[in-house]
């Protein structure tokens, strides 16, 4: 009889860590579903912006180039036409047109850095909020486990009262049958 009871229990204790260890790895692979879920959110998100930020990042490329030639011609001419004042006043006129063009470019340079800083911001903010997200989920993940303990001890003692109460064991209370035919 005592034999039976052990085996009974043991069986039950298995049976509870089983259960404990089932709804473990489910609520893991939920929580694991939600945070891929929320990733490939901000990723989906945030692909646009950071393809925005690579082609300003190679408009402004080619703008640093295009400026840096511009530049050398620019000082080329000046050089080539030194005492040459009628072909220098011929070609005023172009140089004229290349500073028009790096002062556009240098605003445009100037734009496309300030547009790329502000993508860049909005990037870290939205990953601080990103982290501030996880970690509160964490922290609730936690206190849900342990309001769950806690409920587990407090049905545990409970159970415990009941059969100091009734004096019966608990194998009587849940395989009995009356024995009327």
């Amino acid at each position: 009889m005592i034999q039976t009871i052990i085996e009974i229990s043991s069986y039950i204790i298995i049976a509870i860590f089983l259960g404990y260890l089932f709804g473990w790895l489910i609520t893991k692979n939920i929580i694991e579903d939600r945070c891929e879920k929320r990733l490939k959110e901000y990723y989906n998100e945030n692909a646009k912006e950071i393809q925005e930020a690579k082609r300003i990042k190679q408009e402004l490329e080619h703008y640093k180039k295009t400026n840096k030639e511009l530049i050398e011609e620019n000082s080329r001419l000046a050089l080539g036409y030194n005492g040459q004042k009628y072909v220098l006043d011929e070609h005023n006129a172009t140089l004229d047109e290349f500073q028009r063009l790096l002062k556009s470019k240098n605003d445009v340079i100037e734009k496309l850095t300030k547009k790329l800083s502000k993508l860049e911001d909005s990037m870290l903010a939205l990953k601080k909020k990103y982290d501030t997200e996880i970690d509160a989920f964490l922290l609730e993940r936690v206190d849900i486990t342990k309001k769950y303990k806690s409920l587990l001890e407090k049905l545990k003692k409970s159970d415990n009262f009941k059969d100091i109460e009734n004096h019966d064991s608990w194998f009587s209370k849940v395989f009995s049958a009356p024995a009327k035919s």
